[in-house]
């Protein structure tokens, strides 16, 4: 069977880069289907299975569900009951730049990586937070688009935060103190643009024990985490200087363009020479 597929560009509006809308019930919502964009929706009364990538998920009044590009979703009664639920979508870009705005690319991670969408479960307070800037967006799409995209941003800020206290609080690995020492090693440009050889110089492990403990901790290679410190690199040059692309690439440690087109493209979800722009 073929899932249909969503794309940003005929549902999000590109002044307010994010799309709301509350769906009355699951009879209401779009049957299985995948998109390219970032969702975050939010149970606000009743329940509902969540058939999400061939697995299900039972979710309740208060459950903040992530959904990543290409997930493949859709929903249904749970025990013969509905749900009501608040969707908003982003660009790809504008989640994975909260995330570059974050700073904790094990987070990051946390919420890319897993099969099944993270689940938070939001208590009367915070639910009700988030419902009243949602309205805000929905209120300013059709006023002040400006205004709109930024109460998107400051919900996708909020809903984010909860997931990372959630994240932390959960959290029961302490990282090791070398490895914590190595990571703040490789932030710097001389360190990241060098790639692999200057990792295996920062540190007397052998390859074996960093893939394991990139896995383990961050839940991506090492080579995966590079290329994630180049790519932001890249991307701040873009948006701040008028430096030629090929130069920017080979600055952040790029020594194939099309290698490097093709990495920020999946990261970003656009081209390197769209992103100046798109802001």
């Amino acid at each position: 069977m073929t899932v249909p597929m969503l794309y940003a560009k005929a549902l999000i509006d590109p002044l307010v880069q994010s799309n709301f809308h509350i769906v009355p019930s699951v009879k209401h919502a779009y049957p299985l289907h995948g998109h390219d964009f970032y969702e975050i929706f939010i149970v606000v009364s009743g329940q509902c299975t969540h058939l999400v990538n061939g697995d299900a998920q039972g979710l309740k009044e208060g459950d903040m569900v992530f959904i990543r590009p290409n997930d493949t979703h859709g929903y249904d009664l749970l025990e013969g009951v509905d749900c009501q639920f608040l969707n908003v979508n982003f660009y790809k870009e504008v989640v994975e730049g909260a995330f570059d705005y974050i700073g904790h690319a094990a987070f990051a991670q946390a919420l890319r990586g897993p099969q099944l969408p993270p689940v938070h479960r939001l208590n009367g307070a915070d639910m009700e937070a988030l419902m009243r800037k949602s309205e805000q967006i929905q209120l300013f799409t059709s006023t002040d688009k400006q205004k709109a995209r930024t109460m998107a941003r400051s919900f996708l800020i909020d809903a984010l935060t909860h997931f990372f206290l959630h994240f932390r609080n959960d959290s029961t690995k302490v990282m090791p103190q070398w490895f914590d020492h190595l990571l703040a090693q490789l932030q710097k440009k001389e360190n990241f643009s060098a790639g692999l050889p200057r990792l295996r110089e920062l540190t007397d492990r052998s390859d074996g024990h960093l893939n394991r403990v990139f896995k383990q901790y961050l839940r991506m290679t090492p080579t995966s985490y590079i290329n994630h410190l180049r790519l932001s690199y890249a991307k701040n040059l873009l948006l701040t200087t008028q430096l030629p692309i090929v130069d920017i690439a080979f600055d952040a440690g790029f020594d194939n363009l099309s290698h490097f087109y093709h990495l920020f493209k999946d990261a970003y979800g656009i081209a390197p020479g769209k992103i100046r722009h798109w802001q």
